[in-house]
């Protein structure tokens, strides 16, 4: 095979190879523009080397071959206003073209006026020939004559314009390419999405090299009048055929041009394949029966059957390693939705935040599938589905229910057409369709509806095929399992928040309590607390305000943790405050419920009974805001409720507080509590009771202050028999020593 067979047979494996690529595109989507634009280009552009290289190699050998049909080849050179059609429309139409639509289609006219030209005057003397009329009748052989005068001259014209057609149409198609060249130029700097812009580089690239090639082959000569050798001049040409073709087809394999699905793209990268390797088995197969027919010095047709034989024993080997290998360049990309999918699978998974989650299969949706918008509506807990389109503030709305029960029932990726006749006014699935959503996913846990996946249409007008459906349906799945993760992450953060709140509550609580009982004269102290969520609103205090004079606080604060933890904090800061003023009682009650009320919101309050035990005199002062009436058991076993007071702070800013004083003689107890010991409960949910309180303190109260408090304790968790404390516990114990 010499040079010139080689390159006759590059020419016609490029002529193929853009008929095959016009095919696939066209197929792919007929209904589109676009599509048929591209297809139109790329069949223009492969009848030139296909053409050539049939002449060449079949028709130049023909006797008698009629010029005008050498001159169709010139339908190629309708390529030129094809190119200028496909950069006004790709990938978005030109806002000249939405204007003037019908001025761009007149592109074509020169180019169809140029073909009749050389197709109808390929034989100008036969044309002329024919122009001869003539007639005996005297009147009408002078009006054709004079007819067939005027066409003569016209066709003369035409015949002197045809010698100039080949310099002429240069300088045209030298034009559509530069305008061509200009438009490709914009269409890059406005598209957005990383992917469209990656096809728009490396197609722009691609028939700029070219088609620059050509020019210089053909137009530029063509226009001053000089010419490249026909080695020169093919060798250009034949790499404008390869880079020409190749962006293309690596446009489509590897970027999705023209969004080509990827059964198309793998049927393109099959014909590739075996188009290099039937093209490398040919020319080795040519150059191995010349270097036989050198070596015995006469052409064997046995030797170049052997040699054939053996080469087809290493064809299929050969073929698999090299499709391989360009599968794996080609199509082994996030371009093939299974890589993309694993991909997917591999970072949404470890994402534990629905918004972040929803924020990345967004983006990740709008650059590799070319969707102008994609967004994760989830359902809230009002039963309304939550979304934010573009930025905007986000916004819930319910969803009607027959679509909802229509998306829960289908669960496949469905059009917003094929609900849209039940829209209402007001509801989600109305505000899909005002928003321009074309595609809506499913999103099912639990047999319920728990969000949907919102797609707009794709950029440059491409659409949704089966493969994009499957994908989609495949990701849903795989979101649900990471809005799974995500909701159960986001389960073990809170309960870790609670727990570390719960900790530094129980520090603060730690903190508050005394850390040892007063030593007062004639006077025995026991306590006793216990949360029951490590820590809550209960709390006691002891507070010295003088050598014979103890503040006694007992409080149980609504809520629990943190917040409930502080409001004592608070509290106990006031009270102490308060009492080492030597305020009244009602004073110091009414200065902590107006601190209480403006400090905490209206669902913060507390119940609190402050006393005030003179040792000297031997007597209680007190003021029960709300609290559990403390219990005073005398020593001949009647019972005093110490109810003086008024309501519990926090609730009503102005209240009012009074209080009492009660005498304590020898062998008196005084009980305090807090409501979680007498609300525990049974396994037959019934309360401890005040009764169960009151009798175990009657019996009870001969004994030390120690055992009277943890008796009175022991009692309370064998009647709960292990039942979980819904609340905390707290008792104090104050004894007054018996006579000695």
């Amino acid at each position: 095979m010499n040079i010139e067979q080689l390159i006759s047979f590059i020419y016609l494996a490029s002529g193929l190879i853009l008929f095959i690529l016009a095919v696939i595109i066209l197929r792919e989507n007929f209904r589109s523009r676009l599509n048929r634009v591209v297809a139109m280009m790329l069949f223009l552009a492969g009848i030139a080397p296909f053409a050539t290289s049939i002449y060449k190699s079949v028709l130049e050998g023909i006797p008698g071959l009629p010029l005008w049909f050498a001159n169709t080849y010139y339908v190629w050179e309708l390529f030129f206003p094809a190119l200028l059609y496909f950069t006004a429309i790709f990938p978005e139409p030109q806002p000249f073209y939405l204007r003037h639509k019908r001025l761009l289609q007149l592109a074509f006219a020169p180019h169809v006026f140029h073909l009749l030209l050389v197709l109808l005057l390929a034989d100008p003397d036969k044309v002329l020939g024919y122009l001869s009329f003539q007639s005996s009748i005297p009147i009408l052989g002078e009006i054709l004559s004079f007819i067939s005068g005027i066409l003569r001259i016209a066709m003369t014209f035409l015949v002197y314009l045809l010698s100039f057609h080949a310099r002429f149409f240069s300088i045209v198609n030298l034009l559509y390419v530069m305008l061509a060249i200009y438009l490709l130029h914009l269409s890059y700097k406005k598209v957005e999405n990383p992917r469209l812009k990656q096809q728009v580089k490396v197609v722009s690239y691609g028939i700029r090299t070219a088609v620059g090639l050509y020019v210089v082959a053909f137009i530029i000569p063509n226009i001053f009048m000089f010419n490249f050798s026909f080695l020169v001049r093919d060798l250009m040409i034949v790499g404008g055929l390869i880079v020409g073709p190749g962006s293309i087809a690596w446009a489509i394999v590897r970027y999705q041009f023209l969004d080509v699905g990827l059964i198309a793209r793998r049927s393109l990268v099959y014909s590739i394949t075996t188009a290099v390797v039937v093209g490398g088995y040919l020319l080795i197969v040519s150059q191995l029966g010349r270097i036989i027919t050198n070596i015995i010095g006469q052409e064997s047709q046995v030797l170049n059957i052997l040699a054939v034989i053996v080469l087809l024993l290493f064809f299929q080997p050969i073929y698999s390693q090299v499709d391989d290998f360009v599968r794996r360049i080609f199509i082994r990309t996030r371009a093939d939705y299974s890589q993309l999918l694993e991909s997917f699978s591999r970072e949404i998974l470890k994402i534990f935040q629905t918004d972040r989650l929803a924020a990345v299969v967004a983006e990740s949706l709008r650059k590799e599938m070319f969707i102008e918008q994609a967004e994760i509506s989830y359902l809230d807990k009002t039963g309304r589905f939550v979304f934010s389109f573009k930025g905007q503030i986000k916004s819930s709305l319910e969803l009607e229910p027959e679509i909802a029960i229509f998306l829960l029932a289908k669960r496949t990726p469905t059009f917003t057409e094929d609900f849209a006749a039940r829209v209402r006014k007001g509801f989600f699935g109305a505000e899909m369709i005002d928003r321009g959503i074309q595609l809506v996913v499913p999103l099912v846990q639990n047999e319920k509806l728990s969000g949907v996946l919102l797609l707009s249409g794709k950029v440059a007008g491409f659409r949704y095929n089966s493969e994009d459906l499957t994908f989609l349906s495949t990701l849903a799945n795989q979101i649900m399992v990471a809005m799974e993760n995500a909701q159960l992450y986001s389960e073990t953060l809170e309960k870790q928040r609670l727990e570390e709140e719960l900790a530094v509550a129980k520090q603060i609580q730690t903190g508050l309590l005394p850390r040892s009982l007063p030593d007062i004269k004639d006077f025995d102290f026991a306590t006793f607390i216990e949360p029951s969520r490590q820590v809550g609103g209960d709390f006691y205090d002891f507070i010295p305000i003088s050598e014979d004079r103890l503040g006694l606080v007992i409080a149980d604060a609504s809520g629990k943790g943190v917040p409930a933890a502080l409001l004592i904090a608070r509290m106990q800061a006031v009270l102490q405050s308060e009492a080492m003023l030597g305020k009244n009682l009602s004073e110091i009650i009414t200065s902590v419920n107006r601190f209480v009320s403006q400090a905490t919101t209206r669902d913060s309050f507390a119940t609190c009974f402050y006393g005030e035990l003179d040792s000297q005199g031997k007597k209680l002062y007190y003021c029960n805001a709300g609290h559990n009436y403390p219990l005073l058991v005398k020593k001949d076993g009647s019972i005093v409720q110490l109810i003086t007071g008024g309501l519990l702070l926090g609730a009503f800013p102005d209240a009012k507080y009074e209080s009492s004083e009660i005498e304590l003689c020898p062998g008196d107890v005084l009980v305090m509590y807090t409501d979680g010991l007498t609300e525990m409960m049974d396994s037959d949910e019934r309360e401890y009771g005040e009764k169960k309180l009151t009798d175990h303190a009657i019996k009870l109260r001969p004994q030390p202050v120690e055992a009277i408090c943890s008796e009175i304790i022991k009692s309370v968790k064998q009647f709960s028999s292990g039942i979980e404390e819904v609340d905390d516990m707290t008792l104090v114990v104050i004894k007054a020593r018996d006579e000695a």
